[in-house]
């Protein structure tokens, strides 16, 4: 089965929406018939595979994963901390006294959903801020390993004055000397990558701790605008995926003005509130909320993020009150519903306009069936299904099943990061829900979303993507 994430928090508050400022509205040049499009232009785009999108290295970029890179550092407790805030800074004070060991660490954030995509054969890349210290440089190797291109950086850092090292062409830090100082692990600087505790008590329950609890928000406060060479990667890329941890990490016009530049491209914004959803429902926090709720093409959450953003407890109401919102872009609203799988709500009508009022349609897919060993990395691995499906112009129900299927996959095995679904095991999967799915409609939606996946990582073994995972796959 198909279980929510551990880091989501049930919340509860009053059913109203609270219109962003209209300071914070896209302008009315980001309006024109080009970007309003852009969802659509997308998935026509990937459903005809006739238009290549390449990053100003050359190479074709199918999806971004924008902001949240954290090397998580998994570490055993005898009981999980309590809830009370200054208990828990304390922690965070007592953690970051000394580095973790290195055999506790994996990365984690947005690297749970880039791995994830890599493994599906989308060409992936990221873009987001990693220190120049040991943990930035055992992310990047990672992420390397995997198929993911290397880390372009959205801050600058401070080694060329402290001597440490020095920034090379590409933006990425390369160290001098043995790389072997302990660096601020909070999180505290440019220079250092932000580090999450993942702490698990002998029930295997989760907790996490990190500098992203809080604040002060914006961790990257000063940036104001993205370096060019990381916004040239999000222009040229046929979707980004960012959460809400993007605003824990810069301001609200830095991810504006890129997300704008992006979608005036052709770019799908698919954004998944999280569990940051909770501290997002007033003032600008509120109004950074609503920016991405409306420019984006998709939107995901959970249940429970759902009632946090809508006040609504039914999935698909939920679903269609962002659908609803009078400036959303979005095509897509996708709830995740734990064991009883996923629904995803459309716009109905593919060529109406921004703020139609086109009766939505609705798919539900019921979960994969799988003995849960744990469910981190799940939404993440989920969303990367999602978003191949949508790109690629897959139907609903085809695309729900495999996005079922990944995120299933992920909760067989223990952790996230290099952890997360494996191509074999979504395969897998997929034919068991083609063969004793609840009804004839979703075994076939599992059956279609099989040869789909094999047709696609075929393609991305032909383009040099994926190397060695197909044969295991197949």
């Amino acid at each position: 089965m198909l279980l929510h994430s551990t880091r989501q928090t049930a919340l509860h508050r009053g059913g109203h929406q609270i219109p962003a400022p209209e300071a914070f509205r896209a302008p009315k040049a980001a309006r024109s018939s080009k970007s309003s499009s852009g969802c659509l232009n997308a998935r026509l785009r990937g459903s005809r595979g006739s238009s290549a999108v390449h990053s100003a290295a050359g190479e074709q970029i199918d999806v971004v994963g924008l902001g949240n890179l954290c090397v998580d550092a998994v570490l055993p407790l005898p009981e999980l901390p309590p809830p009370d805030k200054e208990l828990r800074r304390q922690l965070l004070g007592t953690l970051t006294a000394s580095p973790p060991p290195r055999s506790s660490w994996e990365v984690g954030g947005n690297c749970n959903f880039m791995v994830a995509a890599a493994r599906l054969g989308l060409a992936t890349a990221s873009v987001g801020h990693i220190g120049t210290d040991i943990y930035g440089n055992f992310m990047d190797e990672v992420l390397r390993e995997e198929g993911v291109q290397a880390t372009t950086r959205i801050a600058p850092t401070s080694t060329s004055s402290s001597g440490n090292g020095t920034s090379n062409g590409n933006g990425h830090g390369a160290s001098k000397g043995n790389g072997s100082s302990a660096p601020a692990i909070g999180g505290g600087s440019l220079d250092s990558t932000l580090i999450c505790f993942v702490l698990v008590d002998p029930q295997s329950r989760h907790a996490f701790c990190s500098r992203y609890d809080f604040g002060p928000w914006p961790l990257l406060d000063g940036i104001s605008e993205l370096p060019e060479r990381a916004q040239a990667v999000l222009r040229s890329s046929r979707a980004i995926f960012t959460n809400g941890f993007i605003f824990d990490e810069l301001p609200l016009q830095a991810v504006q003005a890129c997300v704008l530049d992006a979608i005036s491209q052709g770019a799908a914004i698919f954004f998944d509130p999280g569990p940051r959803c909770q501290t997002m429902l007033e003032g600008p926090r509120r109004a950074a909320l609503d920016l991405l709720l409306d420019l984006s093409c998709v939107v995901l959450m959970t249940e429970e993020e759902a009632h946090v953003v809508t006040g609504l407890q039914d999935a698909e109401e939920a679903a269609k009150w962002v659908l609803a919102r009078p400036n959303a872009r979005a095509q897509w609203v996708v709830v995740k519903m734990g064991a009883n799988g996923a629904v995803l709500c459309t716009r109905g009508d593919a060529g109406s306009h921004t703020g139609s009022a086109a009766a939505p349609t609705t798919t539900y897919m019921g979960a994969v069936k799988v003995d849960v060993v744990d469910t981190v990395g799940c939404g993440d691995s989920f969303a990367a299904a999602i978003v191949m499906g949508f790109i690629n112009g897959w139907a609903p129900d085809v695309t729900l099943g495999l996005a079922n299927a990944v995120g299933g996959a992920t909760a067989t095995g223990r952790g996230a990061g290099r952890n997360v679904a494996r191509p074999e095991t979504v395969l897998r999967l997929l034919g068991e829900g083609a063969a004793g799915g609840v009804n004839a409609e979703q075994r076939a939606a599992f059956a279609q979303a099989k040869g789909l996946l094999l047709q696609q990582l075929a393609k991305a073994q032909g383009r040099g993507l994926a190397q060695g995972q197909l044969s295991a796959a197949a």
